[in-house]
C-alpha cells in the first residue's frame, strides 16, 4: 500500500515530508552505530522468539508511550515486529505518572504495530486483535490521537530508534488510518464482541505492505513538485 500523496493537502504533505526526513535520519544513524534498527534493540545477543528488546521495552513514561521489538512469525519477508502501546484510560486519556518508573497502572493499549526485514527495514503496517497484547481496545480518533502526538524524547538510551519510530509513524498516518478503521470494520461485523476480542484464529487485523524506500522517494518527488514555485 503506498502513500496516498495525491489526496494530501499541502499542510499535509509538509508534515509528512518532514516526518520522512527526520525518521530517515534516525534510522540512518542507528544503522551506522549499531548496524541496524534490529541490533540497537537487541545488542549482539542471539534473538529469542517472543522475546522482548530491549528486555525492559522503551518508554516515556513523561508522554505516556512504549514500544518493543520481538519476532515469532517466518513468513520469508518479517524478521520482527515493533509494538507501540500507550498508556491510556479506558476511555483513552493519558495515565498520570506515579513516579518517575511507572504509570499508576501499568496496562498499555495497542496503537500499531510495524514489520521489519532482517536488515532493519520497515516492510509492513498492521493491527492486531485485544487478545493478542491485551490492554484497552481504543477507537481509530483515539489512536489516531496519541499517534500524532507521538513523542519518545524522554527514551534518552533509544534516541535514535524512537526518532526513527516518531517520524515513521508520522509519515504513514494516511495508510494507518486506513487500517485502523478496517480493523474497526471487522469488529463491527462480529455478532459478539467479547468472543471476537478473544478469537485466537483472529490475531492480525488489518495489514498492509510498505515499500518505505520507495514511499521517501515518492514523497520527495512530490514535495519537490508541489512546493517548486512555477515560472
Amino acid at each position: 500500500m503506498h502513500l496516498p500523496l495525491k489526496r494530501l493537502s499541502m499542510a499535509e504533505l509538509r508534515r509528512s515530508f518532514q516526518a520522512a526526513q527526520f525518521s530517515l535520519q534516525g534510522f540512518a544513524q542507528a544503522t551506522a552505530e549499531d548496524g541496524s534498527l534490529i541490533q540497537s534493540w537487541v545488542g549482539g545477543v542471539p534473538v529469542v522468539a517472543m522475546e522482548h528488546y530491549p528486555p525492559a521495552d522503551v518508554k516515556d513514561v513523561q508522554h505516556g508511550y512504549q514500544f518493543f521489538y520481538h519476532c515469532h512469525r517466518d513468513d520469508g519477508l518479517e524478521h520482527g515486529h515493533v509494538h507501540v502501546f500507550a498508556h491510556a484510560t479506558r476511555s483513552g486519556r493519558k495515565r498520570r505518572a506515579r513516579d518517575r518508573d511507572h504509570w499508576i497502572r501499568t496496562d498499555p493499549s495497542h496503537l500499531i504495530a510495524i514489520g521489519l526485514d532482517a536488515r532493519g527495514l520497515p516492510v509492513s503496517i498492521f493491527t492486531v486483535n485485544r487478545w493478542v497484547t491485551g490492554g484497552h481496545w481504543l477507537d481509530t480518533p483515539t489512536i489516531l490521537h496519541w499517534l500524532q502526538g507521538l513523542n519518545l524524547g524522554s527514551a534518552q538510551r533509544h534516541a535514535l530508534s524512537s526518532q526513527w519510530l516518531a517520524g515513521f509513524v508520522q509519515m504513514y498516518l494516511p495508510v494507518i488510518e486506513q487500517l485502523l478503521r478496517r480493523r474497526d470494520r471487522w469488529l463491527a461485523r462480529q455478532a459478539d464482541r467479547t468472543a471476537a476480542f478473544h478469537d485466537q484464529d483472529a490475531e492480525v487485523i488489518s495489514s498492509a505492505l510498505i515499500d518505505w524506500a520507495g514511499d521517501l522517494e515518492r514523497l520527495e518527488s512530490e514535495w519537490t513538485r508541489r512546493s517548486t514555485p512555477k515560472p
